[in-house]
């Protein structure tokens, strides 16, 4: 069989947006391949039914989702670009029976998520100006292309582009009559909504002038349209639902004791009385599913509300699952593979799970009474032919921590032989490898590399004290990525310690940039999206204001804050550096901009060291996992470029 190749990554399908219909006889998933000609997405919606064996491709524009059941479960309404619609979304029908999709209506502002009321109206939400910019002539008010006004920080949003005094704001759309009722107040920008009856829920976050990091929680009332705050604590908030009409469910944080990263507690709202209380209270779970993986295009919500149960997925170590929570507080494991869950639904007993496991791309899963079931086989066919390298595990003691640690063997692995090997650091910080497939480092096992990587202090997984790298930025974490190195040489006989690389993307960019101005160990780097320089970053990057406030524990202006910034910033140790680095920036990432790419290229450049920076335009930070498909393999092709350069194949 054929090693893992780059263009594999054209046949993939990734799945995402399960949901079930209310009758519970089907459920609806949207699934995304490749289009290399257009370099683009496809993107349908599949069903499956959930009592014989019945997959079904259920719409066939390739430009199709997002979508919602309608109340009958026999149809759903989808969103699509079918319609090059300069303004507004259009919203098609479509029954389950099969037929063409007919035109429904279009809202009056680009959806970003939509839901069908039993009466017909639509809830949706949209991101639109606070004001009609009064500061513009006349004469140019209908040309804003060539300037943009800024007001307030975040200006910018990864994925989003400017959003200068733009908010997410929720509707109420009649399709009969076409009102337009805006149920948010102005400054308000919507996190995530639920509804039921005649009750809305939602999280919004207000921001004058500078968005902060608590959450206001709402309830509005459909029949008066009046809305009330519940909640104006000191809390920030993530998603909501409805229990009942008189309760509801939320995740939030205090950020007293490991600030903005603090896993999150269950909050249950007695809506009557307005008091609250943790289901979770010490829990310290990581919710959500943070095992890293580039097989993966969309998901789904991480909590869900069903029969008077909350349920969510939550990461422990390397994996990820989906937990049951009473109004007791009890919590059961209802779903819990041997990989990740990207997205899952409930309804009557069964959960539905969108899954990548060790030696599967995305298929669909079912736990009921009977089991595990598993309901497709879209990419059964995608691995069949391909020699794939399992992850082996290991330990690694790094001062009084047991770290999990895996590393990959070269495709046509001989134990005679030694190999070049690849330390590979993850996002985040807060996330986590696991033993997934992971197409990457697949093809670069296929090309004769080793991959070594870990799951260093900072990672999620393991509780809060665990992933506390406040201020330890390039300290404790670098000690743990060093010892895991020197542990793998150890125990790895096949492992070339004189040809070794590293590299990595978001925080594993400035994990790269960090060791390379610390040792002369590696002979070749890849540093990608990442951070050169906090005070750079805190004041031009979407995040940064908070986030590096929180990372480093100070900001430019408080005493000695400059000092600390510069004293945890790669860039300082530029001047060290000797590996060979190839840099990896998309224009539009907003979340670590382009110029700590460029800082770090400069310095390297600067002290004569071997570099090279690859920019992708219209890309942003999610390049290496939804990126143009040509942009993904361009990428690939000049990472392994770099690696066959400085660590050449030969192995004997």
């Amino acid at each position: 069989m054929k090693p893992v190749q780059i263009e594999d990554l054209f046949d993939y399908r990734f799945l995402s947006a399960v949901e079930i219909a209310p009758n519970g006889e089907w459920a609806a998933f949207v699934v995304k391949h490749a289009d290399v000609e257009e370099n683009d997405y496809h993107s349908d919606i599949y069903l499956t039914h959930l009592s014989r064996p019945e997959v079904r491709r259920l719409t066939t524009s390739g430009k199709d989702g997002p979508y919602a059941w309608e109340v009958s479960g026999d149809s759903m309404l989808f969103a699509s670009k079918r319609r090059e619609d300069t303004e507004g979304s259009s919203l098609y029908r479509i029954r389950v029976s099969g037929g063409e999709a007919e035109f429904a209506f279009k809202l009056p502002h680009k959806a970003e998520a939509f839901q069908p009321l039993p009466d017909g109206r639509i809830l949706f939400t949209a991101r639109i100006p606070l004001d009609d910019e009064p500061d513009k002539d006349a004469s140019d008010a209908n040309d804003t292309s060539d300037y943009e006004v800024l007001e307030e920080i975040p200006f910018w949003q990864n994925g989003k582009g400017f959003t200068s005094r733009k908010r997410v704001r929720l509707f109420l759309f009649d399709p009969k009559s076409e009102e337009l009722v805006v149920l948010t107040e102005p400054e308000l920008e919507i996190q995530s909504f639920d509804w039921i009856g005649d009750r809305i829920v939602y999280v919004a976050r207000r921001f004058p002038g500078k968005a902060e990091l608590t959450d206001e929680l709402w309830i509005h009332d459909l029949v008066s349209n009046k809305g009330q705050c519940l909640s104006k604590d000191k809390l920030t908030l993530g998603e909501t639902r409805f229990l009942d009409k008189d309760s509801l469910i939320v995740l939030a944080s205090d950020m007293a004791r490991y600030g903005r990263g603090q896993n999150r507690e269950l909050l249950l709202y007695d809506v009557p009385n307005r008091t609250s209380r943790s289901l979770t209270p010490d829990w310290d779970r990581s919710v959500g599913n943070s095992v890293v993986a580039d097989c993966r295009h969309g998901g789904g919500p991480m909590l869900r509300a069903h029969d008077g149960f909350a349920y969510m997925t939550i990461t422990e170590r390397s994996r990820s699952k989906v937990v049951r929570i009473s109004r007791d507080g009890e919590i059961a494991v209802i779903a819990e593979p041997n990989g990740s869950v990207d997205a899952f639904a409930v309804k009557s007993g069964t959960v539905l799970c969108v899954e990548l496991r060790p030696d599967a791309l995305h298929e669909l899963y079912a736990y009921d009474h009977d089991g595990v079931r598993t309901l497709t086989a879209l990419n059964e066919k995608s691995l069949a032919e391909r020699s794939v390298s399992p992850p082996e595990a290991f330990s690694v003691m790094s001062g009084n921590t047991k770290l999990d640690a895996w590393i990959v063997r070269p495709v046509d692995f001989d134990p005679r032989m030694r190999y070049p090997t690849i330390l590979t650091i993850h996002g985040g910080p807060r996330a986590s490898f696991g033993d997934v497939f992971f197409h990457e480092m697949q093809f670069l096992a296929g090309r004769g590399y080793a991959l070594i990587y870990t799951n260093p202090r900072g990672s999620s997984g393991r509780g809060d004290d665990f992933a506390d790298l406040r201020e330890k930025y390039g300290t404790i974490d670098y000690d743990d990525l060093m010892n895991v190195v020197d542990s793998a040489i150890e125990k790895y006989a096949f492992v070339d310690a004189d040809r070794l690389g590293v590299m990595g993307g978001s925080y594993g960019g400035f994990m790269t940039n960090w060791v390379i101005g610390q040792t002369d160990r590696f002979k070749a780097a890849v540093s990608q999206r990442s951070i050169s320089n906090w005070i750079c970053k805190f004041n031009t990057t979407d995040i940064g204001y908070f986030f590096n406030k929180d990372a480093i524990g100070t900001d430019p202006w408080e005493e000695s804050g400059a000092d600390k910034l510069w004293w945890h910033s790669p860039l300082k140790y530029a001047n060290k550096a000797v590996t060979p680095t190839l840099f990896i920036h998309s224009e539009q990432d907003y979340r670590c901009w382009l110029a700590e790419g460029l800082q770090m290229f400069t310095a390297l450049r600067y002290h004569g060291v071997n570099s090279r920076l690859v920019l992708f335009r219209e890309e942003n930070h999610e390049l290496s996992r939804s990126g143009k498909p040509k942009h993904r393999a361009r990428r690939l092709r000049e990472m392994l470029d770099w690696y066959d350069r400085y660590l050449n194949l030969k192995t004997e």
